[in-house]
């Protein structure tokens, strides 16, 4: 059965074309990729307490997304969107254990085919040396610091886990070359610099910067950890919680963790460093800036509020990420776009800014909205028939429709479905499902649908799930290898 398109548009805006890398030579491009970072964590964004002017400076020089969403609540299946424009459930994967699927072409290939040098600096988490999809199986030219973990055992030099390599929370390969007290952020930086630095001059570049940083666990530089404890009682601020009657859990709600403050602050200062150095060499201006989170941030001691939820979750606060784009010349400082975009976007923007033709994907490019226009509506799927008792987040799947700002809420756990209306509750805080039941059922015809049609291959939830997700979906799931 041919898949249904993650993305139910109302028609399609004429694309700016490949013209924008016709007319000078093709951009660089840096592609800023933070991990677990709240909608709000930034200063550009709203946050009082953290301190993150690089980052800001750099959103005030472009365009800023508020309604920016990631193509799943939990990293890498947003990581592999971000490289194929596609949902995930078209590449099989739902959760953190899934990889990219052997033979996938990413955009890195594409970019070496235009006769880009392409360095991959971070967490990658979309492949493994078994599978042979790591960076450099896919068409980077370098990779750094990037393989199966999904988080660091330590920030601090050598990164392990417990004093030991492990596939999923150490980062073994920068191992060699560290010194007592060496930060992962600043190491992955000052190998970016030196990939920079060692750059063939006569090629455009691509960088994929993707840093760990601020995954758990939360980890800083003392001296940093110590500014924010000084600066939260200089502001007065007490530590606020709200309880969620659904999971039982008591969700953060203030700015009060030093230790994340200063993550952030060492996140900002080395995204400064980049800048830094791009302005040096000449190359600033003629460099597509792009920054995300891969999905929103942990609950249990950072906030997520206004938003509901967190990572995990697919209400607003694990969907809904920190997003800009800067482009001297060709994005307009300043700039805010109001309708929404998502992470698969990057793909068809990079490669048209690039001067190629994409295949056909979920993605679409924006171009269009760097020239001022609009793109028309479309949907959003969310599937995560996981749960993260821990942070409070349950089995579910969702359906957003942008046209009318309806949010249907599908649960797996046995809990009441949910429906709200975004143009007017962004904190998902009023359950429409009785006032208007018809909207709910139209929404979870369109959702049922998309998720039979794009089951294929899929692994299964967790045995809990299993039955619940075949009753509600009207399908038979089976176990594959």
């Amino acid at each position: 059965m041919k898949r249904r398109g993650f993305i139910q548009t109302l028609g399609i805006a004429a694309a700016a074309g490949n013209g924008y890398a016709a007319k000078k030579k093709k951009p660089n491009v840096v592609f800023i990729l933070i991990d677990d970072m709240g909608w709000k964590d930034l200063g550009c964004f709203g946050a009082k307490l953290y301190e993150t002017p690089n980052i800001d400076r750099l959103c005030a020089e472009g365009i800023r997304f508020p309604q920016a969403y990631t193509s799943t609540a939990i990293c890498s299946p947003a990581r592999a969107t971000a490289l194929t424009g596609l949902h995930p459930m078209k590449m099989q994967m739902w959760n953190h254990m899934h990889y990219l699927p052997q033979g996938q072409k990413i955009l890195p290939q594409y970019l070496k085919e235009a006769g880009y040098q392409n360095w991959h600096v971070g967490k990658w988490h979309i492949g493994n040396e078994k599978l042979k999809s790591l960076p450099t199986n896919l068409g980077f030219d370098a990779n750094i610091g990037g393989w199966s973990a999904w988080g660091p055992g330590s920030y601090f030099w050598p990164y392990l886990w417990n004093g030991k390599a492990h596939n999923r929370n150490s980062v073994p390969m920068l191992n060699e070359g560290g010194k007592e007290g060496e930060q992962l952020t600043d190491r992955l930086t000052d190998e970016a610099l030196k990939l920079i630095d060692g750059r063939n001059p006569g090629q455009p570049f691509y960088l994929n910067y993707w840093l760990y940083s601020v995954h758990n666990k939360k980890e800083a530089k003392k001296e940093l950890i110590q500014k924010y404890e000084r600066k939260i009682k200089a502001m007065g601020l007490e530590r606020t919680v709200r309880h969620d009657p659904k999971t039982g859990k008591d969700l953060v709600t203030s700015e009060t963790n030093a230790k994340y403050a200063a993550m952030l602050e060492t996140v900002d200062t080395n995204v400064g460093r980049i800048l830094e150095k791009l302005k040096a060499i000449g190359e600033y201006d003629n460099t597509l800036f792009i920054f995300f989170s891969d999905n929103g941030s942990t609950t249990d001691d950072v906030p997520c509020a206004p938003l509901n939820g967190g990572k995990n979750s697919t209400y607003e606060a694990g969907v809904r990420v920190p997003a800009f784009m800067a482009w001297n010349g060709r994005i307009q400082p300043g700039g805010e776009y109001n309708r929404s975009i998502y992470i698969g976007d990057v793909f068809n923007t990079v490669m048209e800014a690039t001067g190629q033709t994409p295949p056909e994907t979920d993605s679409r490019s924006l171009l269009p909205v760097f020239a001022g226009k609009q793109l028309p509506p479309r949907e959003y799927v969310w599937y995560f028939p996981d749960t993260r008792e821990k942070w409070g987040q349950r089995a579910n799947a969702a359906i957003y429709d942008e046209k009318s700002g309806m949010k249907y809420l599908m649960f797996f756990n046995g809990d009441e479905d949910e429906l709200y209306n975004l143009n007017q509750d962004i904190g998902e805080t009023t359950n429409l499902i009785e006032q208007q039941p018809e909207t709910a059922q139209a929404l979870q015809n369109r959702l049922v649908q998309f998720l039979k049609q794009n089951m294929a291959g899929t692994p299964p939830p967790p045995e809990k799930y299993k039955a619940s997700v075949e009753q509600r979906l009207g399908l038979s799931l089976h176990k594959t290898d």
